[in-house]
């Protein structure tokens, strides 16, 4: 339905019926779907078809024609003369010396229709769906993702798309102006219903109601929409009694994965990947990212250095730091010299794919361990030899609690506490 598929990826594609044409001038309507999939590409257009319909429908009813940005830009005007925006009903509802402000300021400044129309609201607010609002919080909230990769950008993206999503299942493609706090009781009790049946987690529902207020606050406030958020979505956040997290696995078992002979069946950078994770504790975003020049190994001290770029941030500051490569992991590298290109920025196909190995050969403990819970080991491990806070900080890539002075460990410095936890002894 509406589908349209360029250089592999989907778009959606219609042109504008010729009974809404006098409304909307455009010839079609096109939008990139952000999927490969046609299966998610056909329910992301379906969703989306609906809300141009009903879009088209109130453009038709009202007489009004397709243009956002009028609204737009008197909000803008609105603010650079010093005034909130409001829609000419409501200044009516205040007090009436705040009119005769705005009427006075007007007279004084001589100002054209453009400037009058931004001063006294005459721009109706526009209708804007639950679909619509997540396409302009793209646009206003460019700056959470616009320093991201590729896969960034998508794993940023995703979560609030199944959000909303999930959302116009229970309530509709509602008008956000037209939410009211019942809907949003409504949400929760859906989530509340799918965690006692589907045994879905308290932090996905948490997290949906995050992104439905997040996505709608942005909009009010870039729309000047005046919406009652705090009303809405007050009181949402659910409480679970225990919170699950990744077990750590205990260094034995380490040892019997990293020596069993099954492993060796996966593809030559997944396999050393485990080497990698297990030794340095790395995450599998950091391994993903490095570059060759990221991979020293004819230093006196061989080492790696997981560094920011424009394009890839890290998840912290912090987290850019240089790790000393001992044991496995420098077996590892000395057999990817080049990184692991196969998975370059592409960290949730790595992990997917080793979980999904170990799984199904029984190598993990528990449904509770995972490849990630190399890192949790990696932190007791540290820990149990009692190195320096600092020294753990600056080998996790986790915040300093202190002032931080100084230029920190060296290499030489956080390679011999490295030595002492490693899972491979040279000899």
């Amino acid at each position: 339905m509406h589908l349209l598929l360029r250089k592999g990826r989907y778009h959606f594609n219609r042109r504008v019926p010729d009974e809404y044409r006098q409304f909307d001038t455009r010839d079609y309507v096109r939008f990139s779907l952000n999927t490969v999939h046609r299966s998610e590409a056909l329910k992301r257009a379906t969703l989306h078809n609906i809300e141009l319909e009903q879009y088209w429908q109130t453009l038709h009813s009202t007489g009004q024609s397709h243009s956002e940005s009028a609204y737009r830009d008197a909000v803008a005007r609105a603010s650079i003369f010093g005034f909130e925006y409001r829609p000419f009903h409501e200044l009516l509802k205040i007090e009436f010396h705040k009119i005769a402000e705005r009427l006075d300021f007007i007279e004084k400044n001589n100002f054209a229709l453009p400037q009058v129309e931004a001063v006294l609201g005459t721009h109706a607010q526009p209708e804007i769906t639950m679909l619509h609002a997540l396409s302009l919080y793209w646009d206003f909230a460019k700056e959470r993702i616009m320093n991201k990769s590729e896969s960034q950008v998508r794993k940023y993206k995703r979560p609030r798309e199944r959000a909303v999503e999930n959302f116009i299942k229970v309530v509709g493609n509602k008008n956000i102006s037209d939410l009211t706090r019942e809907d949003i009781l409504k949400f929760k009790n859906w989530w509340l219903g799918r965690i006692e049946t589907d045994k879905m987690s308290m932090d996905s529902a948490n997290k949906n109601f995050v992104q439905i207020k997040v996505i709608v606050e942005t909009v009010s406030d870039n729309l000047q929409l005046n919406l009652n958020i705090t009303g809405l979505f007050q009181k949402l956040v659910l409480k679970d009694r225990f919170v699950q997290t990744r077990l750590p696995l205990a260094t034995p078992d380490i040892l019997a994965l990293l020596s069993n002979k099954e492993i060796a069946r996966m593809n030559p950078q997944a396999y050393w990947s485990l080497f990698v994770l297990a030794e340095t504790g790395i995450r599998p975003v950091e391994l993903c990212g490095l570059l060759p020049e990221d991979i020293v190994l004819n230093d006196s001290i061989p080492h790696i250095h997981i560094c920011d770029r424009p394009n890839r941030p890290l998840k912290t500051p912090q987290s850019d730091r240089k790790i000393p490569l001992v044991g496995y992991a420098l077996d590892a590298f000395k057999a990817m010299p080049n990184g692991f290109e196969k998975y370059f920025d592409k960290a949730d196909t790595m992990s997917a794919t080793v979980n999904k190995f170990l799984r199904e050969h029984k190598l993990l403990p528990s449904k509770m361990h995972s490849v990630y819970s190399l890192r949790h080991s990696f932190q007791d491990r540290i820990l149990g030899v009692e190195a320096p806070d600092r020294v753990q900080a600056e080998l996790m890539g986790h915040k300093f609690s202190r002032p931080m002075y100084g230029n920190g460990p060296s290499l030489i410095q956080k390679k011999e506490w490295l030595e002492r936890i490693a899972i491979k002894v040279d000899s």
